[in-house]
Order: C-alpha cells, then sequence, then structure tokens
C-alpha cells in the first residue's frame, strides 16, 4: 500500500521548492496527477530517476526477496509539517538510512551489480534532480538517491536539505517494493523515451532493459 509516508520518503515534500524540480513531477506521475505544465526537460529527468528507481529496487527486491516490509497500520506523525530546511554539505559516505534486522543482512549481489554497471559521471546529476532531505545524517526524503550517493560518490561532499527539527528514519530499502507495480507501468510506456533522453548509451544501456545493439538502433533513429 502506497501511503503519505512512503511517496513522500521515495521522492519529497511539497513545499521544499521554490520552483519546479524532476523529483516533484516524478511525485505527480506516480500519483497519476497532470504534468503538462512541466517543461519537457524537467519530465524528461523525472524519466530518468524513475527508471534508475525501478532498476534499482528490482535489484534489492531480489536480494531481499524474504525481508519483513513496514506495517500500513503504523502510523506516526509525517515530518512533512516540518517545513523549515536548510542547505547543507555532507560527505555521501556519512549518510545513514533505516537499519534491516541482522538476520537480514545478507550480500546485496544484484543491488552491487547495478550500481556498478551506473556511470559515476551521473550520479551528481541525479543527487540535483532528487536533492536527500536529512535529519542529522539520516536519510529522510528522496532515501534511493541519497543511498546511490553514498554507494558511488562516498568521499565527495554533496549537497542535501536539512530539516530543522530531529527525525528518526523511518524506512529501509524494502519498504519501497510496493512501488515496483506503478514504476513498472510508467516505464513501460516511456521506456524508448528513456532511451532517447539518456545522457549517453551507456546511462541508457545502465537503466532500461534494451540491448546493447537496440539502444544505439533507438538512439540512431532520432
Amino acid at each position: 500500500m502506497i501511503t503519505p509516508f512512503l511517496i513522500d520518503a521515495l521522492t519529497i515534500s511539497e513545499g521544499r521548492f521554490k520552483k519546479p524540480c524532476p523529483v516533484l513531477v516524478l511525485k505527480m506521475m506516480l500519483l497519476n496527477e497532470e504534468t503538462s505544465r512541466f517543461s519537457e526537460e524537467i519530465k524528461n529527468q523525472a524519466l530518468l530517476l524513475l527508471a534508475i528507481y525501478r532498476k534499482l529496487l528490482l535489484a534489492v527486491e531480489i536480494d531481499l526477496f524474504n525481508v519483513k516490509t513496514l506495517k500500513n497500520s503504523v502510523k506516526r506523525r509525517h515530518w512533512g509539517k516540518v517545513d523549515k530546511v536548510q542547505d547543507k554539505m555532507v560527505v555521501a559516505d556519512e549518510l545513514r538510512l533505516k537499519h534491516l534486522d541482522l538476520e537480514e543482512m545478507i550480500l546485496f549481489l544484484n543491488t552491487q551489480h547495478f550500481l556498478k554497471n551506473l556511470p559515476i559521471s551521473f550520479v551528481p546529476k541525479l543527487v540535483d534532480w532528487a536533492p536527500p532531505v536529512v535529519s542529522g545524517t539520516f536519510l529522510i526524503e528522496n532515501v534511493l538517491a541519497g543511498y546511490i550517493a553514498q554507494k558511488l560518490l562516498p568521499l565527495e561532499k554533496i549537497k542535501v536539505k536539512e530539516l530543522c527539527k530531529s527525525v528518526q528514519p523511518y524506512f529501509h530499502l524494502a519498504d519501497f517494493f510496493v512501488f515496483l507495480p506503478r514504476l513498472e507501468e510508467l516505464y513501460q510506456k516511456h521506456q524508448q523515451q528513456i532511451v532517447c533522453v539518456a545522457p549517453t548509451a551507456e546511462i541508457a544501456l545502465a537503466l532500461t532493459d534494451f540491448k546493447k545493439a537496440w539502444i544505439y538502433r533507438i538512439r540512431s533513429s532520432l
């Protein structure tokens, strides 16, 4: 079940930005809201975020096929009411998300394979499109973007938005599996466009299910 908690943790709460940003467009796409008022550039960036999150969650789902996820009945105060944030720079390796139980800590082989194939040069763009929102060093919103930055840019300083109130992390990666059907639906609808708008063929290959020959064929037809 997709709840307001989860949708904001995957993306971002309204009001964090004064101008349109790709992650808000992605949020609207997931909620089946109208996005025609946004520029093609921002909508294309949202599609790339969609593709990244889909591939990451598919890999994590294989690695964590038997992990307990958050119960739908859990009710807590929504941190989105904490509307004051400040920009700050943090070393990506310091970012933290909710830990799995010890018995669930296994090797993330498929996840590592996906991350290995994702060009590192693309990650700063991802973080710019979906800047992590933190409380201290805990990831609260744009959790997946923060997780990718932590793994691929561990020594780099990245810009995050810090909540002006202490909040505990709510979700671990497995809690986002509920988004996979919707992400898959949107991916199937836009997969060729994702190939076309990816900055490079290498990135298109990492974010889609197409083979290299098809990637080049689709991109050469532009």
